[in-house]
């Protein structure tokens, strides 16, 4: 699928580059030209760049199933960057062909489309710069923002459509066509999603203690949420001026009663996180995330360190209310043995499937279920028993994460048996 809209972008941007330069290729060109041309294509290429970030951004949340919602933010703020090359090089370079600076820089509304193309301008500048303050916007205000990026394409169109000669050529209406049908099914499709979640409410039930800096934050929703084992959701707070959303992965199974979410104190949000009081309402967005259980046929391999164990204790958890028997290989990595998390719950479990190994990087005694140091080939090897029949999840500190997926594609383990959960916030 993403190959398919890289495939768009691609294709469309040859379109718009030979469009405005065949004209040139027989014939000679002046500096002016050639800087305005470039102005030109910098313009077409930055419209259909911003537009197709508004609609990735529109429709995240239904993309994530097929490709995982940490992606698509990640490639957001990637592309933003790329975009705004473009964005700002189209009137710079009409600038720099014509020496007259005021008229791409003030807005003369006698020439109202010309205007509105510098009014979008100011509008993307907006955009950017409250993107990279995101954490110190209110989730209000951010609503109205976003609205702005509604504005900022009608506008961009209407002067693309007025002013730009090359948007008479029918690839580039046809073009123009998909990507104003993209804003619009985008549009509605964050709307429907937004209305639909109004209706999940999520209040304190219990702040429990997992260790001295690890505590787990049982939700009581309104309306059961459905979710998969390994999944995450977006946490907010609407206190103490904590305006940006947090992610966190669900710890505990879907046939629970309780939305539960183990966090680690880190900072200021999951400081006050934890100071929370019974019947304080959290704000939930989610479920997200494709790190769950595809294969119910091959052996799991789970690796964890640290608080990277919160996705398998819902998977485990959920194997257990379900009853299954497919095998399961968790090895799990900490500093000592009051940083384990779930240790006891996991101590209860006794089922033949489920082999369990914590490994202890400062803990010098060694009891039959530990193992001292860090999670190394040997340490593998020596646990899981089916090498070439199991898929392996990784889920912890990213030193960890990249050391372990070294690791096991050095022990020749394919790619697509390998599954990583990031930590991208």
């Amino acid at each position: 699928m993403q190959y398919l809209f890289f495939i768009f972008l691609g294709i469309s941007s040859i379109i718009f580059a030979n469009i405005i330069f065949n004209p040139f290729v027989s014939q000679s060109i002046s500096t002016n030209l050639l800087l305005y041309s470039v102005g030109k294509l910098a313009g077409l290429i930055g419209f259909l760049f911003l537009s197709v970030l508004i609609i990735s951004g529109d429709t995240a949340r239904f993309f994530d199933k097929f490709i995982g919602i940490d992606k698509i933010i990640k490639f957001q703020r990637k592309f933003a960057l790329i975009t705004a090359i473009f964005v700002i090089a189209h009137p710079l370079f009409f600038m720099l062909s014509s020496g007259n600076y005021l008229n791409y820089l003030i807005p003369n509304f006698i020439v109202l489309p010309l205007a509105l193309g510098i009014i979008s301008l100011y509008v993307f500048i907006i955009i950017m710069i409250c993107s990279v303050l995101y954490k110190k916007i209110s989730y209000q205000i951010w609503q109205y923002i976003h609205i702005l990026t509604y504005i900022l394409f009608f506008f961009s169109l209407y002067h693309a459509l007025n002013v730009g000669s090359d948007t008479e050529n029918i690839f580039v209406k046809r073009i123009f066509d998909i990507l104003l049908i993209g804003i619009i099914t985008g549009g509605i499709y964050r709307a429907y999603y937004k209305i639909k979640h109004k209706k999940f409410k999520y209040f304190v039930k219990e702040i429990k203690w997992e260790t001295s800096d690890v505590f787990t934050l049982k939700l009581k929703p309104s309306s059961k949420l459905h979710f998969k084992p390994g999944q995450f959701c977006f946490l907010r707070i609407n206190k103490n001026k904590l305006y940006a959303r947090h992610p966190f992965t669900i710890s505990s199974s879907p046939n629970e009663d309780t939305l539960d979410f183990t966090i680690k104190i880190t900072g200021k949000f999951t400081k006050i996180a934890s100071q929370l009081k019974e019947g304080e309402e959290v704000i939930i967005d989610g479920p997200f995330g494709i790190f769950t259980i595809k294969d119910g046929k091959k052996d799991l391999v789970f690796i964890a360190g640290g608080v990277g164990i919160t996705p398998f204790i819902s998977m485990i958890k959920n194997q257990l209310h379900f009853k299954k028997q497919q095998k399961i290989t968790l090895l799990y990595g900490a500093k000592t043995e009051k940083d384990l998390i779930f240790k006891k719950e996991l101590d209860k479990i006794k089922e033949n499937w489920l082999k369990k190994k914590f490994i202890l990087s400062k803990e010098e005694k060694h009891p039959e279920d530990w193992e001292k140091g860090y999670i190394t080939r040997e340490l593998i090897e020596k646990n899981a028993d089916n090498l070439k029949n199991s898929i392996f999840y990784i889920c912890g500190p990213e030193l960890m994460k990249n050391g372990v997926v070294k690791t096991l594609k050095d022990m020749g383990i394919k790619e697509h048996n390998i599954i990583i959960e990031s930590f991208f916030w």
